[in-house]
Order: C-alpha cells, then sequence, then structure tokens
C-alpha cells in the first residue's frame, strides 16, 4: 500500500504572493521525499487563486523530478478537454517519462469548473466526449510513438513523436478521476484506475468502487485493475482535540471554497450535457442546508491523532479492499508551520503503518 500527497495550492494566506505561496508549496512537495512518502499528485487548475494556482501541473513536476530522487510524481490529474492539441499533451508525457521512468504517474481528468470551461472557450456540454477522445488519442500515441487521428474534435495528420516513447500506458496502468458513476464507467472502460476525493461517507465511495471494478473487469479481463487512489483532506496532530479544532477550522473553510468555485450549489447541472448526476447533490445540499453539508464532509475525512487516521483507514480498507491514499495536508490557508508538523507526523507514525494493511 502506496502512501502520497494530493496537493491543492490554495493561496488564501494573509500577505503571501502567488509566487511566495508556490514556493512554500515546493518546501513541502520536497519534505514529503524527507519523510518517506511515496507519492506526490498535482492538479490543473487555472484562474482562480483562492482555489488551486496549478496551470500547468507537467512543468511543476519536472522541477520536482530534478529535485528529487527517490518519490513518485504524477498528475493529478491533466484536465484533457482543456487541451486542443492531444499530440503536444502526449509529447510532454514521453520526455516525463524519459527522464523519470517508474517514478512517473500518469492521470488524466476531464474538468468540473464552469468558469475554467468558460475562459478556455470550451463548451462543458462536449468535455464527455472530448475526454473520451483525447484520452484515447493520447494512450495510443503512447503505445506507438506514432499520432495520427481524425475525430469530432481533434485531427492530426500522421506524423511520428519524438522521444519516442519508451513504453505505453494501457498495460502498465494509469489514473483516471472518477467522481460520480458515470466518470467511474468511463475510467474502466478506458482501462484506468480510478482516482478520486473523498466527500461523501465511506459506504457511498466503497459502493462507486465496486462499480467501477466490475466494468473494468468485464471490460478488461486480463488486466488488473490497480488500488484505487483516494484523497482526503486531514491533518494530523497527537493530541485529539488540537488535531480537531485545526481540521475544522480549515476543512469547514476548504469545504466552502469548493462549493464556490464549482458551482456545487447551482442548478445547471442537470442543463450540462455529462454533469446531470451532480445535480442530485446541488439539491440535496439546497435541502440539508450549507452547515449541515459542511458537517457531512468535515466527518468524511481522515483526521486527528496518529492512531485515529490509521483506524479510519484500516476501515475504508476492510470495506473496500486495496487503496491508495493521497493526503492533502495543505489547503485553506493553514500554517504552513503546521502543514510541516502534520506531513513529520504523517510520514513517522502513519505511513509505515498503513504501508503494512492488506485488502
Amino acid at each position: 500500500m502506496e502512501i502520497g500527497l494530493q496537493f491543492i495550492f490554495q493561496n488564501t494566506h494573509a500577505g503571501l504572493s502567488d509566487g511566495d505561496m508556490l514556493r512554500k508549496e515546493t518546501e513541502i512537495a520536497l519534505f514529503a521525499e524527507e519523510v518517506g512518502m511515496d507519492f506526490l499528485l498535482l492538479p490543473e487548475h487555472h484562474f482562480d487563486p483562492n482555489y488551486s494556482i496549478m496551470p500547468d501541473n507537467l512543468q511543476w513536476l519536472a522541477y520536482l523530478a530534478g529535485k528529487t530522487s527517490r518519490i513518485k510524481i504524477g498528475t493529478g490529474a491533466i484536465i484533457l478537454p482543456w487541451h486542443e492539441n492531444p499530440t503536444r499533451v502526449a509529447e510532454k508525457i514521453a520526455l516525463l517519462q524519459v527522464m523519470l521512468g517508474d517514478r512517473f504517474l500518469l492521470g488524466f481528468g476531464r474538468g468540473l469548473a464552469r468558469e475554467e470551461y468558460r475562459a478556455f472557450g470550451v463548451d462543458m456540454n462536449t468535455s464527455r466526449e472530448r475526454f473520451d477522445q483525447a484520452a484515447e488519442i493520447v494512450l495510443d500515441i503512447l503505445d506507438t510513438g506514432i499520432a495520427e487521428y481524425d475525430t469530432k474534435y481533434f485531427k492530426q495528420s500522421r506524423t511520428t513523436i519524438t522521444p519516442k516513447p519508451e513504453h505505453g500506458y494501457r498495460d502498465r496502468g494509469f489514473f483516471s478521476v472518477a467522481m460520480t458513476p458515470d466518470s467511474g464507467i468511463a475510467a474502466a472502460n478506458l482501462g484506468g484506475t480510478m482516482m478520486s476525493f473523498v466527500q461523501l461517507p465511506w459506504e457511498q465511495h466503497s459502493a462507486a468502487v465496486d462499480a467501477w471494478r466490475a466494468r473494468f473487469k468485464e471490460v478488461h479481463p486480463t488486466k488488473a485493475p490497480g488500488a484505487p487512489v483516494f484523497s482526503d483532506f486531514t491533518f494530523c496532530h497527537e493530541d485529539a482535540a488540537v488535531a480537531e479544532q485545526v481540521a475544522r477550522e480549515y476543512l469547514s473553510k476548504y469545504y466552502l471554497s469548493v462549493i464556490r468555485h464549482y458551482d456545487f450549489d447551482g442548478s445547471h447541472w442537470g442543463e450540462t450535457q455529462g454533469y446531470q448526476a451532480y445535480q442530485a447533490g446541488a439539491s440535496a445540499l439546497k435541502a440539508i442546508g450549507l452547515d449541515a453539508a459542511c458537517e457531512g464532509f468535515v466527518q468524511s475525512q481522515a483526521w486527528g491523532t496518529p492512531q485515529q487516521i490509521i483506524e479510519k483507514w484500516t476501515r475504508r480498507v476492510a470495506m473496500t479492499g486495496a487503496l491508495r491514499p493521497a493526503m492533502a495536508v495543505s489547503y485553506a490557508g493553514m500554517p504552513f508551520d503546521l502543514v510541516r508538523s502534520s506531513l513529520k507526523l504523517i510520514g513517522e507514525k502513519v505511513a509505515p503503518r498503513l504501508r503494512k494493511l492488506s485488502a
């Protein structure tokens, strides 16, 4: 069982410039290798510093690659509908593959924020088709080293990319974001290992994993599905009361930033092709109220003393089978001294125990 970090890159720190925040986050990433974490996942987000600043996760990944020696680094994820040319995406992946080898982890996603789609001039109603087409194209190029395609949204005359990929990913494993049932099926159809965020009671996430695994085995009977990646928002402290106080403060702030960034309480989901599943969540949020929804989010995350966090992940693995925890330790303006102390404790007392868990 590998234990990693999920980065967010929120700049809600008072008096901290975007550049200073990114440099601080980079220090946390390097510290993660020092304390023994196994992997890092880097998101892609645009135009909203209060939610996430990471316009090019492959670029930051390349920097981290040169500053580290052991830890795996991956895209969590490349949002394919926002990239006009799948060939360019495949070229960048091939270059990182050559430099990092098995330290590079590949992950794709579809994207969810209306504002990001609007700013890029991409119709959000086309996101599912764009994602499905682009993902297949990129995987084909990485399998063969040849780019040639003619689809509804993407066209490329036959050309060879360089450097030639040293291997493809269809038979080695890659991640695909799956936050809804249809995204889980899409990930399985593609052959991707499920990657998701904890946001609900674990029983619901476990059911989603079961559905993804069942579809994966149906479509790819000879391929191992891999252990799903689940990112949740954590804070670790030896004192349970301190851990709860800090976690509640910053998790609540983070949850409110999610609602705002994604318009999760909006009415547009039911009218947006490929996102109708989110309308039920928006309706439920309005029905129970923001305070109750925020409390549900806080309770669903794994935070507390080292033993409390270990117990929560042990229960998840017992219910669901093999998992890959990807912990978000820095979010919502949490002071970096708290982030660092929490990560140090996770590396020393949580990760070694979790690695021993078996399905």
